[in-house]
């Protein structure tokens, strides 16, 4: 891997956990070891969001077994959206990797989406098998094709783990209160110039955990993003393309 490393951008790689204390612990120890090994400038952190179970308290005690973890807290369940949002305002470097730890992605993800870098602003780690219920895989299919029919964007698999350029995050503020951020961010730097792309990728179905599904209110207040996010696009300025990139 070291050869992958010594050319590749700096990466933060963030992980959301939420009541994860059955996979939680293994996921962090095998980034720690794959990263640990691959010569590139990174940073590990994650995010508790308020789990109820032993989740917290397993990652505090990897904080002296893991080189460059970060751990943050938050005192109650605050939901996967401001979850991202507290990850990525916390990241530092050039690039942000948004993984899980329910051992649906593998880190080693990252490498195969590294040397894509170079050409995209985004890569997204599209999954060729999702592993939902006939309802969720209906929601998926809608959410993913609201961007393209409303904003003219194909956002592929927009709640997927993706590797990212910081300075989108930075540069686009969303105004979505669900996870339609996701989207969001996608359409907005796709529309301002930021190129992405999609790797398909092979991911584990959940074993453990506690899986979040599809509830009516999540739903509900995707609609209203949709809404928020086309109110507000529509009064954006034209966007010109980001000046350091593709020159």
């Amino acid at each position: 891997m070291d050869d992958k490393g010594t050319s590749s951008p700096g990466v933060s790689v963030c992980f959301p956990a939420y009541n994860e204390e059955a996979t939680v612990g293994g996921v962090l120890l095998q980034a720690h070891e794959l990263l640990a090994s691959s010569g590139f400038d990174y940073e590990i952190l994650v995010c508790n969001d308020g789990s109820s179970d032993r989740t917290g308290e397993i990652v505090d005690g990897l904080v002296a077994r893991v080189a460059r973890l970060r751990v943050l807290h938050h005192e109650q369940n605050l939901g996967i959206r401001a979850t991202f949002e507290h990850l990525y305002s916390e990241a530092s470097k050039e690039f942000v990797f948004l993984n899980s730890t329910d051992q649906q992605w593998e880190t080693r993800i990252l490498f195969d989406l590294l040397p894509l870098a170079g050409e995209w602003d985004v890569v997204i780690a599209s999954r060729r098998d999702k592993h939902y219920s006939v309802v969720r895989e209906f929601v998926s299919w809608w959410f993913n094709a609201i961007p393209s029919l409303l904003f003219g964007v194909r956002t592929v698999d927009a709640g997927a783990v993706k590797l990212m350029r910081r300075e989108i995050i930075e540069r686009f503020p969303v105004v979505s209160r669900s996870p339609f951020s996701e989207a969001e961010r996608l359409i907005r730097a796709s529309r301002a110039g930021y190129r992405i792309t999609s790797y398909p990728v092979s991911v584990a179905a959940r074993e453990a955990g506690e899986a979040k599904g599809v509830s009516l209110n999540s739903v509900v207040e995707a609609v209203k993003d949709v809404a928020r996010v086309w109110r507000s696009v529509r009064k954006d300025r034209p966007q010109s393309p980001p000046g350091s990139l593709g020159e």
